[in-house]
């Protein structure tokens, strides 16, 4: 674009000294003043016919982009759930979020932008990746919670967890798995702080589901510790669970977590 104006300056400065010397030869006023409004009029017209070009331009790449997110936003939306956490202090950390989004454009969008797009999409890369990352949020906000399957993985169960709650009010964040000291998500909501235990189990949850639970309310100076299956519990977990005062529910009870609470 610095290159399209410089050169539209020369124009003008070359029209100009084409003008002054005319003048000179012919001393004529009315003949300077008709060259000078046709040389007005001429960069007049090149800035428009340029304009109108990066216009189409970069409709063609919004148009692009768009196909892109809209056949991979499922992928998208998943990713942004698994990739954006709060740390400790409740702030959502980004950054991993923010690469992805990178590696998406540069993977998925930027093969489909052709020679002549090339230099606008690179200068308003910036944009494109905020636009985006922003089209994703709107998208996750109007959805409704993820509905269960069979075929999740551990790992997507938690996340699923999280998801519920979300949708009842709550603010969550998924642990590292690496890093959980037996928390998989803590969701916090009207200064109550909650921390739960999600398993994804074939067979009945036991004991250990429960000692988990009470381990990480402690660490996490949580009020209420919670085990989230899509199984039932053995007996002993029941009784464990009774006098250590940890929640045993049902990952449909989630739906109505705040009155399980009360």
């Amino acid at each position: 674009m610095a290159k399209q104006n410089n050169s539209e300056s020369l124009l003008l400065l070359g029209v100009v000294a084409v003008v002054a010397c005319l003048w000179l030869i012919s001393n004529h006023t009315w003949f300077v003043v008709f060259a000078l409004i046709a040389s007005a009029g001429l960069v007049w017209l090149m800035r428009s016919l340029r304009k109108a070009s990066l216009t189409r331009l970069r409709d063609s790449i919004n148009q692009k982009i768009g196909r892109a997110v809209i056949q991979n936003m499922d992928q998208l939306v998943r990713r942004r759930l698994q990739l954006v956490q709060s740390d400790p202090y409740g702030k959502p950390q980004r950054q991993r979020w923010q690469k992805e989004i990178e590696y998406f454009v540069s993977q998925h969008v930027s093969p489909l932008i052709s020679a002549e797009e090339r230099t606008i999409f690179e200068q308003e890369g910036q944009e494109h990746t905020t636009a985006i990352e922003q089209w994703v949020e709107r998208e996750l906000q109007s959805r409704p919670p993820t509905s269960f399957s069979s075929a999740m993985t551990p790992r997507e169960f938690e996340f699923f967890c999280a998801e519920q709650l979300r949708g009842c009010g709550w603010t969550t964040r998924v642990t590292r798995e690496s890093r959980d000291q037996g928390v998989d998500v803590v969701a916090e909501k009207s200064g109550i702080r909650v921390v739960l235990q999600c398993k994804l189990y074939s067979t009945p949850v036991g004991n250990k589901a429960v000692q988990e639970a009470t381990a990480a309310r402690s660490h996490e100076f949580a009020d209420y510790g919670v085990v989230v299956t899509n199984n039932r519990y053995t007996s002993a977990a029941e009784e464990l669970a009774a006098t250590n005062k940890i929640l045993l529910l049902h990952y449909t009870d989630l739906e109505k977590f705040d009155i399980f609470l009360k």
